[in-house]
């Protein structure tokens, strides 16, 4: 999601704007959403019907007392008040009750309704309608496509980046990398000391991944315990050392449960995204390169080749559970 034209030197960086703020607007905005609607209508009534009453009370009222204008005045948002279709749409919403007051004028003066004036009206609704749209649709993308535990994305948000980068590949020939990671004795985790534990594992790996990788990289849960990184412009062996250095610090990486800590590991599977071959074979080489690395011992990077697709592991053996550690 973008931002509005703001000089972060002179305003300083936003607040973080995350699921539960989606969630707050989305809540808020549908009422008003259809309380606009409503008052659209009430305006072409009272014009058609002439109504001297009506007009009289949408001047006492007030654009400020709509239930969208309350909205514009009260979302204190970081985040939406500097969105660029925030702000337009409450440009729109004034200069929509501005010409709504003009009509109203004609009608209390008992004059004709001027062509252009109600055909400025007309569109500004529509300039206001598409701004708020775009809005919408925004923050339900947000909610549809951020993982609600992890804050990251889903792989339904990481499969149109990765057709992207497919076409980007088969356009200029440049060689991209895609790298499954799943964490090491999951199940044992959940079972030994709690789903509860779990989560924390999840989000925790999920905030080092986002924090540790390159920022043109990408990361998303791709399910359960599983995540997908893509890295542009980077062929499987120049992704070696970038994911190793993801594992190593993974593995330092200590997970407070209580007054205690938990340390987890995880295998690495990298493959090409090749310009000839649907990504979904370019998923399904990395998740065998990763359990491949699961077989060597786990806590390891593996990168794909062909001898992999003969291979087919079996792990089940020999699970460790992580320790917990003193704090």
């Amino acid at each position: 999601m973008s931002v509005g034209d703001t000089n972060p030197s002179e305003e300083g960086p936003a607040t973080p704007f995350g699921l539960q703020d989606a969630e707050r607007i989305v809540r808020r905005l549908a009422p008003a959403l259809q309380a606009h609607g409503e008052w659209i209508q009430s305006i072409h009534t009272m014009l058609i019907c002439r109504s001297i009453d009506a007009c009289r009370k949408l001047h006492e009222e007030g654009q400020a007392d709509t239930e969208l204008g309350r909205w514009f005045a009260e979302e204190n948002s970081d985040f939406i008040c500097r969105h660029p279709d925030y702000e337009m749409a409450m440009r729109e919403h004034r200069n929509l009750y501005a010409l709504a007051m003009t009509l109203c004028d004609a009608v209390l003066s008992d004059h004709p309704i001027d062509r252009d004036d109600y055909g400025a009206f007309a569109e500004s609704i529509s300039r206001l309608d598409r701004s708020l749209e775009a809005l919408v649709k925004e923050l339900w993308d947000l909610l549809r496509y951020t993982d609600p535990l992890t804050g990251i994305a889903t792989r339904f948000a990481m499969l149109p980046r990765l057709r992207e980068e497919h076409q980007r590949v088969r356009r200029t020939g440049l060689m991209s990398s895609v790298c499954m990671v799943d964490l090491d004795h999951f199940k044992r985790i959940n079972d030994t000391w709690g789903h509860h534990a779990g989560d924390a594992v999840l989000e925790a790996v999920s905030a080092y991944l986002v924090q540790n990788l390159r920022r043109y990289d990408q990361v998303c849960r791709y399910g359960g315990e599983e995540f997908v990184l893509m890295l542009p412009n980077t062929e499987p062996e120049q992704a070696v050392p970038i994911v190793d250095r993801l594992r190593r610090g993974l593995a330092d990486l200590l997970v407070p449960i209580g007054d205690k800590a938990l340390r987890t590991t995880a295998s690495f599977g990298i493959a090409p995204l090749l310009a000839d071959q649907p990504i979904g074979v370019s998923i399904d080489r990395a998740d065998r390169a990763m359990y491949v690395a699961k077989r060597a011992g786990r806590d390891r990077v593996h990168v794909w080749s062909e001898d992999d697709d003969n291979d087919n592991p079996d792990i089940s053996a020999g699970a460790i559970v992580p320790p917990l550690l003193g704090t």
